[in-house]
């Protein structure tokens, strides 16, 4: 079976905060630990999981990024 997690949009900008925090050069671990196996419509798989943002040029090192629909594409968003 493969595990569920769910992220909701608040975890998604919380984890996008850590990482523009810590390039400004603010203490940030960029960690947040979900424990939510309980919840009754989105009940993650796992006990407890920690969800970790890396910069893509850290990830990255060794192989290209996969590829992702383009209306989902970040590089592809005009601004």
């Amino acid at each position: 079976m493969a595990h569920k997690l769910f992220l909701s949009r608040r975890n998604l900008l919380t984890l996008l905060s850590k990482l523009d925090r810590a390039k400004e050069g603010e203490p940030t671990q960029c960690t947040i630990v979900k424990n939510d196996s309980s919840n009754p419509k989105f009940p993650q798989t796992m006990t407890q999981v920690y969800v970790i943002a890396v910069e893509d040029d850290a990830y990255y090192t060794d192989r290209d990024a996969g590829d992702v629909l383009p209306a989902d594409d970040p590089s592809l968003k005009v601004t």
